[in-house]
């Protein structure tokens, strides 16, 4: 299983939306949202976005997944590459490990233009608000 994710605010902290979408063995997309997350930075709105994608991939029982992201940051840390400095972003990080367990996830960073699916997702839940 593939998995793709992107969060996005509007203000740092502002508005902020995540998206993200599941590909099955056979290349379709089995899971994909677009979810509003309230007054968040754009490095939570990262995580809320890897958190969904990891939360419906468990969902699904996936037992291998690769995730791609444009969030050099939040692949970086996740993949303990880079130490977590903030406190309120290693409890995210914590939160996606535990989610983790049991699966074997490898992340990768991709650019923004290979990841632009999840890019639409995230600025379609931001677009979303008062309508």
């Amino acid at each position: 299983m593939e998995g793709h994710f992107d969060g996005a605010s509007r203000g740092n902290p502002g508005n902020a939306g995540a998206g993200a979408y599941l590909i099955d063995d056979s290349g379709s997309v089995i899971w994909e949202t677009a979810r509003f997350l309230g007054t968040k930075t754009n490095n939570e709105a990262e995580y809320g976005a890897l958190i969904l994608l990891l939360t419906a991939a468990r969902e699904k029982g996936a037992k291998q997944l690769k995730i791609y992201g444009d969030s050099k940051l939040v692949v970086s840390q996740v993949s303990k590459q880079w130490k977590i400095k903030l406190p309120h972003l290693r409890k995210l990080a914590e939160e996606a490990w535990r989610l983790m367990e049991g699966m074997d996830v490898t992340l990768e960073w991709v650019p923004r233009e290979q990841n632009a699916r999840a890019d639409e997702l995230s600025n379609e839940a931001l677009d979303s608000i008062g309508k």
